[in-house]
């Protein structure tokens, strides 16, 4: 694995253990009712008994992703990008060239999903102590924009590189 991509994946990693350290720390504290969801405007709009599920659903969930984001940095042709089945059938070369910029790609959203879900353990648990807190539109805004044009501008730039060496393979069959 690449030095770039380990460091993306224990930033990934820190901040999972860090949606769990703030669910721990938050446990005894919490009262018998906490937030389960927020509304658009970011206060609390659904409100549960206090459970282990309820509590830890988001570094649960946080742990699954990162989890899977790993595998599929191993196993890039599992991504649900269109062409990477196709790529399977392209010279080592080539194929690891594709594989690279997917995984670039992920490195980048594993980030941005991991913020989101710190964000969001954090937010509900002080959302539970204080009943006028809540999620701040503008930063679940910003983070999911951030994450949106990352993983678009990844897309085009995979299909464009994929469509250039679809090209140049045409060309040599032609000759």
């Amino acid at each position: 694995m690449k030095l770039k991509y380990k460091i993306c994946f224990l930033v990934a990693l820190l901040l999972t253990i860090t949606s769990w350290l703030i669910s721990i720390s938050f446990w005894d504290k919490l009262p018998a009712v906490i937030p389960v969801h927020f509304g658009i405007t970011g206060a609390a709009d659904g409100w549960a008994e206090k459970s282990f599920l309820y509590v830890f659903l988001i570094p649960m969930l946080q742990t699954f992703v990162t989890a899977l984001f790993i595998v599929l940095y191993y196993k890039p042709q599992y991504t649900n990008m269109p062409s990477t089945m196709w790529l399977m059938t392209l010279d080592k070369s080539h194929r690891e060239h594709a594989f690279s910029l997917i995984r670039s790609m992920m490195a980048g959203t594993i980030i941005t999903v991991g913020v989101l879900f710190t964000y969001m353990a954090y937010g509900m648990n002080i959302a539970a102590l204080d009943k006028n807190a809540g999620l701040s539109p503008v930063v679940m805004v910003i983070i999911l924009v951030a994450m949106f044009v990352w993983i678009i501008i990844w897309s085009i730039k995979i299909y464009k590189e994929t469509k250039l060496f679809i090209k140049r393979v045409n060309k040599k069959e032609d000759k």
